[in-house]
């Protein structure tokens, strides 16, 4: 089953658009629920810096990045089932 911890349950990136998908237990502890934050990276003379304002071409890159973190939702809960399930054979 997917942990659920300070680190986020995957991340995925399309161009300097980046997905981190966290996994939360739901109230009543059956299973995860999961929810998404996105940042658009960026480069000053400072180094490397995030933030969660995106223009218009930004806009474009999460229209093609939010059909992949869908997918991956769907394989970590196809995940957690199946971890489930097989947790419940084991006892």
């Amino acid at each position: 089953m997917t942990q659920t911890t300070n680190q986020p349950a995957a991340k995925l990136r399309y161009g300097g658009v980046e997905a981190a998908i966290w996994g939360n237990s739901k109230k009543d502890g059956d299973g995860i629920r999961y929810s998404v934050t996105y940042v658009r990276n960026y480069k000053t003379d400072d180094g490397w810096k995030e933030t969660t304002s995106f223009g218009e071409i930004e806009n474009l890159k999460l229209g093609i990045l939010i059909p992949q973190v869908a997918q991956k939702i769907a394989e970590l809960k196809a995940s957690d089932r199946q971890a489930s399930q097989d947790d419940d054979s084991d006892q």
